[in-house]
């Protein structure tokens, strides 16, 4: 079963996707704050990483340079409400 971090700060969102990604049989470790994420790859590693730009406690951008910094090639997929087309 593959491993999956789900970092996102809404609740309902991430309760949501936890409970579509689990019925699709995936492994579902979710995190609501970079610190959270942080210590969920200290503990352990993914298959595939999902994480939120905007976050309360900064941005799922700074944790996947953390990432990239540290050799690490998980797979990763970016969610963002921002919709300007400069984020894009």
């Amino acid at each position: 079963m593959p491993d999956l971090l789900l970092l996102e700060d809404d609740a309902a969102l991430a309760d949501g996707l936890q409970y579509s990604l689990a019925r699709s049989g995936f492994a579902v470790t979710p995190a609501h704050t970079l610190a959270q994420a942080r210590a969920c790859l200290a503990a352990g590693r993914f298959d595939l990483l999902i994480l939120d730009i905007n976050l309360p406690d900064g941005s799922g951008l700074d944790l996947l340079r953390q990432v990239r910094t540290n050799g690490d090639a998980t797979p990763v997929i970016l969610f963002t409400a921002n919709d300007l087309e400069l984020d894009e």
